[in-house]
């Protein structure tokens, strides 16, 4: 039994010596700048839809059909927007940065609007 237990162990460590291979660079890739701004509509689109509907699959649902909907607004395919997406994601600094870049500036938006009101 011992045996078949190290056989086993050499087998899977073995198997997992292949190499990831990031996503190709798309090429109709949605430049960062216009992808920032895209995530950033998008996480507003959603926190809306969020607070208005609680059950999760109403909540997808509008969520998807909102996110399409905006899409074809800027005259960019769920297809393509999907590619591009997948691209940034196989680069975590790179979508990590993005998503810093959207936080602050959306604090910001916030921050100017409570001083509105104040």
């Amino acid at each position: 039994m011992r045996y078949f237990w190290i056989i086993g162990c050499l087998v899977l460590l073995t198997a997992c010596k292949g190499e990831v291979k990031l996503p190709e660079k798309p090429d109709d890739l949605i430049e960062r700048d216009s992808m920032v701004m895209l995530l950033k509509d998008m996480t507003i689109l959603e926190s809306g839809i969020q607070n208005r509907y609680r059950n999760v699959t109403v909540f997808y649902k509008v969520m998807t059909q909102s996110g399409e909907h905006y899409l074809k607004s800027k005259n960019i395919t769920t297809e393509r927007f999907e590619r591009s997406y997948d691209f940034y994601v196989s680069r975590e600094k790179e979508l990590q940065s993005m998503y810093s870049e959207i936080r602050d500036s959306l604090s910001r938006e916030v921050n100017q609007l409570q001083n509105q009101t104040n």
